[in-house]
């Protein structure tokens, strides 16, 4: 399989930041985290785990249903080509999920511009939450969402890049 990509988004934004890094890895494939397998394949090498930052960590149960109420669906579908939100979340995945010790992880995040380092950023969480588990993970990158749940023009280029970078490491 090579490169697996799993994505939580619920408005679409993390999930455009997913095609972008997975648009840079020929033998990728791009999962909803509904769709993600528990148990991850030893063919996989390269495993990258996207979410987006709700109040400085992993969205949770709670914070999945606060961020959906502040959108309307109609808002929602036209801003994101008719998107559907994620219905459970990277933190919940990560709890059941089986990785295998040959497999190389990575994580990226979404997170809302201007939340200064000091803050948490569900990229980072992940990692925490995996090391729990006994997987060993790296943090990838965080792309920039505006106030307005729109990612910044340059982020999708930046994806991109970032996962060029990836693959050439390869």
């Amino acid at each position: 399989m090579g490169t697996l990509v799993i994505v939580e988004s619920h408005f679409g934004n993390t999930w455009t930041i997913g095609e972008a890094v997975a648009s840079a890895f020929p033998d990728a494939t791009l999962l909803r985290i509904d769709n993600a397998p528990k148990r991850i394949d030893p063919s996989v090498n390269l495993l990258i785990l996207g979410a987006p930052t709700h109040a400085f960590t992993l969205s949770s149960a709670d914070s999945r249903a606060s961020a959906l109420e502040r959108k309307t669906a109609g808002a929602q579908a036209a801003r994101s080509g008719g998107f559907r939100a994620s219905a459970t979340g990277l933190r919940e995945w990560i709890a059941e999920a089986s990785i295998p010790s040959t497999t190389k992880v990575l994580t990226f995040d979404t997170c809302v511009a201007g939340a200064g380092p000091l803050f948490g950023r569900a990229a980072k969480k992940a990692i925490k939450s995996l090391a729990a588990s006994g997987v060993n993970a790296r943090y990838g990158a965080t792309f920039w969402v505006t106030g307005a749940d729109q990612l910044r023009s340059e982020e999708t280029e930046r994806a991109a890049a970032w996962a060029r970078g990836l693959k050439a490491e390869e």
